[in-house]
């Protein structure tokens, strides 16, 4: 209830240090880097308060000189929600919560205040690939943040990334995930949706995520770790990430305010997040974020051997239009690399009453199976699961009343990801224990009795692998000849592995 009223007086506290005040620390972002063409790109991002300042951001690779790359600001101002009411003797402003403080009086009903911020961005260009890069961020004479982080991988090089979804929900777990992450040291970490809860504002990543993932001097298991000062970040889109419309709430859709990633999506279409009806605000937004509304939404990008592919499973049922599917079918056909990964947040095969229904993203297999896709990483479902490697066929009617997606199923009995590690099908993964309450199915086979007796045909046993008692993420290593998955839990234990192997190229 007081939360609002706190963070006002953590910003007027540190606006007494003095003239900037840097409320989310520098972090690495991968920037419009796709393909692995001539070089690589990364941008550096940070916010502060709306004190203007001269920043400097320096990088080098190893030993060689110093480069500049110039920062780019925007001025963000987000209004108070507009459906609240507050009462007259409530503080509002930084300014109102001084005066409040002074008198010593308090407020009737707390209520969330205005917002005001610079967001700063440079992107660095010409990286080499394969390269360890340095970076410094500074005003002035003083040095803000420094770090360093690795450009993509080439096609030879072995990569180690994570994926895990439904993450920043103000929990003690998402701290103990966080620091395990951390202390894997990945080249990058893909965030299967649901970033931050419940509805994606931009008040909610001041509250839940930065201090998590970013804003923290002394890694731990009760802070957790300053992953992106180091890690970038790809962002899938999650039902909780645009759950909030821009015209109630004017700090909705933070995730298009603070990552930047690659550009080469199929653009504006049915498939996109939705705006709402009040054209200044959606104007205004658009203007804030730049290229990345869309462009958070669909793209691709190339990391050593292995080629990706996120999708935003949020969209309505128009998402499946024949201008995305042709898009989805050229980026899986075109790629050269030997694994290619699907990435979105509502998976189409798991085995949990949560969510079961929501099956629209079962309508790609198809496409996913005839290009070769090998692993289907998803959250939205707060456990973990691995499926047998499967081949689905959708059969009529497409959608049935109640959103399930039948069809006719194969799967490989035989894949056990050790002695045999060439699957038939496509291996479907539901990483979404990264911190948010879990969906603990405590009896799970009373659960898959529920399921194949109120969903006759559509569930089959798929499921080879069911994991509900405790938070996790899932750690990949990956060479041009072999995939292997650990899923890691938040003490650091091992809770599933499995390979995948494939012959030379």
């Amino acid at each position: 209830m007081f939360r609002p009223i706190l963070a006002l007086l953590s910003l007027l506290l540190a606006s007494e240090v003095g003239a900037q005040t840097v409320v989310v620390q520098p972090y690495v972002q991968p920037g419009d880097g796709s393909t692995l063409g001539e070089s690589d790109v990364k941008v550096i991002a940070w916010v502060t308060d709306q004190t203007p300042g001269e920043f400097i951001v320096e990088f080098r690779t190893g030993d060689g000189l110093w480069r500049q790359a110039q920062p780019e600001r925007v001025k963000l101002d987000f209004a108070a929600p507009v459906k609240q009411r507050p009462p007259a003797d409530v503080p509002t402003t930084l300014d109102e919560l001084r005066r409040w403080f002074d008198s010593g009086s308090a407020p009737a009903t707390p209520v969330e205040p205005e917002q005001h911020y610079y967001k700063y961005a440079a992107t660095l260009t010409d990286l080499p690939f394969d390269s360890t890069i340095s970076y410094r961020v500074k005003l002035g004479g003083s040095l803000v943040r420094e770090g360093s982080f690795r450009t993509r991988a080439s096609r030879q090089q072995t990569i180690r990334f994570v994926a895990v979804g439904d993450l920043a929900q103000g929990t003690e777990q998402q701290n103990r995930v966080a620091f395990q992450m951390w202390k894997a040291q990945p080249d990058f970490l893909v965030a299967l949706g649901d970033i931050v809860y419940s509805s994606g504002r931009v008040s909610e990543y001041a509250r839940y995520f930065w201090k998590t993932y970013n804003n923290v001097a002394v890694p731990s298991p009760k802070t957790g770790a300053p992953l992106m000062q180091t890690m970038p970040i790809y962002p899938v889109l999650g039902n909780h990430d645009v759950d909030a419309r821009i015209d109630e709430k004017p700090d909705a859709l933070g995730v298009f305010y603070f990552f930047h990633g690659p550009l080469n999506g199929p653009g504006l279409g049915s498939w996109n997040v939705p705006l709402g009806k009040n054209g200044e605000a959606a104007a205004a937004f658009r203007k804030n974020v730049g290229t990345s509304y869309p462009g958070l939404g669909v793209y691709s990008f190339d990391s050593g051997a292995a080629h990706f592919l996120v999708l935003d499973s949020n969209a309505p049922g128009s998402s499946m239009s024949a201008r995305l599917l042709a898009w989805i079918q050229k980026d899986l056909s075109s790629t050269t690399q030997p694994w290619k990964f699907v990435c979105f947040h509502a998976p189409s095969f798991h085995t949990s009453p949560h969510h079961y229904e929501q099956q629209k993203m079962r309508l790609l297999e198809p496409i996913f199976a005839a290009n070769g896709v090998d692993v289907v990483f998803s959250g939205h479902v707060h456990n973990y699961q691995r499926t047998k490697p499967l081949r689905f066929t959708p059969m009529p009617p497409v959608r049935d009343k109640r959103g399930r997606v039948n069809g006719n199923f194969e799967l490989d009995a035989t894949f056990d990801g050790v002695t045999d590690t060439t699957p038939e099908g496509v291996i479907h993964i539901v990483s979404g224990g990264g911190g948010a309450a879990l969906y603990n199915s405590k009896d799970f086979a009373a659960t898959v009795a529920q399921l194949e007796r109120e969903n006759v045909g559509n569930w089959v046993p798929f499921t080879a692998k069911f994991i509900a008692d405790r938070h996790s993420f899932s750690l990949v290593e990956l060479s041009p000849e072999r995939f292997t998955l650990r899923q890691i839990s938040l003490d650091g234990d091992e809770v599933d592995r499995f390979t995948i192997t494939k012959p030379a190229r």
